[in-house]
């Protein structure tokens, strides 16, 4: 966790925008000094710098539109600033995290279903998971978005890639299709001709967080009802899908288009991994790479996360959920549970 900047250099001609940081900032002052006197402030701090990283990171429109003006129109009110930080760890980084806790199937690829698959591709957008990931392998090259190493099972069962692996003696890995935001925003969600005649409580949260930052475009998106859009997948290895999951890593755009240069919470989790990745397709119609939206998204929920520490806490909560069997009797697990529930909450299975 760190400590938020003193200033806030992008917005030091606009006196309303530093005006809602500096808010940020007496809260912070207010949450440390309670701690240093010995209270438990932990996740309120948490909850202040959120909303003090979301200055920084947040697209610029954003800051300076709805973001700002939601902070200001809260003046000076400690508990509904802690309140706004809280809607944004439990709606959107949290939403985020609970990637990490999806289960994802696992795919045992024959030589026969891979050759099926490929040959009952139509230009319809997939409709499940088994063939999004077929769609998202085909559209990446088989290969790990990242590191480009191949999918074993792919490179077993496709003979043409077999004989590449084998004749330049090419490490091959067990991939997964890798969603770049939870699939919980679009499923179940069917939209009117001007409003959603359904949309769980706290996906509709979720959306409207987004359009504050400037996304107001993804109502578009969401209500072609498609819960698995090829714009919203990546082929990635198994270690590399953990660590983009658990917001270790992320993409950020380049002006090269196409082309993101991979950051991370500690250049530990960049070893071995290339400083850019540049995406493609051999059909871009057919096969549309990834959404730049939906990458924005992730990393600013990454950065956000591992500033604020909201991160960490999570990762440490989830910890004590896996030691703890019982819970006390004197309500002293009260934090473990609201964390059990949310992660409930926000995990779906793929199927």
């Amino acid at each position: 966790m760190s400590a938020l900047p003193p200033t806030l250099e992008s917005c030091r001609d606009q006196p309303s925008v530093l005006g809602a940081y500096n808010m940020c900032l007496r809260l912070e002052e207010r949450i440390q000094s309670e701690i240093d006197s010995g209270k438990d402030m932990t996740k309120d701090m948490v909850y202040c710098r959120i909303l003090g990283y979301l200055f920084h990171h947040l697209p610029a429109p954003a800051v300076n539109g709805n973001f700002a003006q939601q902070i200001t129109e809260i003046s000076f009110d400690d508990e509904k600033l802690l309140e706004l930080g809280k809607h944004f760890y439990e709606h959107l980084i949290k939403v985020c995290m609970s990637l990490a806790h999806t289960q994802t199937p696992s795919s045992h690829w024959s030589q026969r279903s891979i050759n099926d698959l490929i040959d009952g591709i139509t230009n319809e957008a997939p409709n499940d998971h088994q063939t999004t990931k077929a769609h998202a392998l085909i559209r990446d090259g088989f290969q790990c978005v990242v590191t480009k190493l191949y999918d074993r099972s792919f490179a077993w069962g496709k003979s043409e890639l077999r004989k590449i692996v084998e004749e330049k003696g090419l490490r091959t890995v067990k991939t997964q299709c890798a969603y770049i935001l939870p699939q919980s925003i679009k499923e179940n969600v069917t939209l009117g001709s001007s409003e959603a005649s359904f949309l769980p409580e706290m996906d509709f949260f979720v959306i409207d967080l987004l359009d504050c930052f400037g996304y107001d475009s993804l109502w578009e998106v969401i209500n072609d009802g498609n819960r698995y859009e090829l714009q919203s997948v990546m082929t990635m290895d198994l270690t590399v899908h953990d660590d983009f999951n658990t917001l270790k890593i992320w993409f950020v755009a380049t002006e090269v288009p196409n082309t993101y240069r991979l950051e991370a919470v500690d250049n530990y989790w960049l070893i071995g991994l290339p400083e850019y990745v540049t995406f493609s397709t051999p059909d871009p119609k057919m096969y549309p790479l990834p959404n730049p939206t939906y990458l924005t998204i992730h990393a600013t929920c990454a950065k956000v996360a591992h500033l604020s520490g909201a991160r960490e806490y999570i990762e440490e909560m989830l910890r004590c959920m896996e030691d703890t069997c019982v819970l006390a009797e004197d309500g002293g697990s009260s934090k473990l549970l609201h964390e059990a529930i949310l992660s409930s909450m926000h995990c779906t299975t793929s199927v």
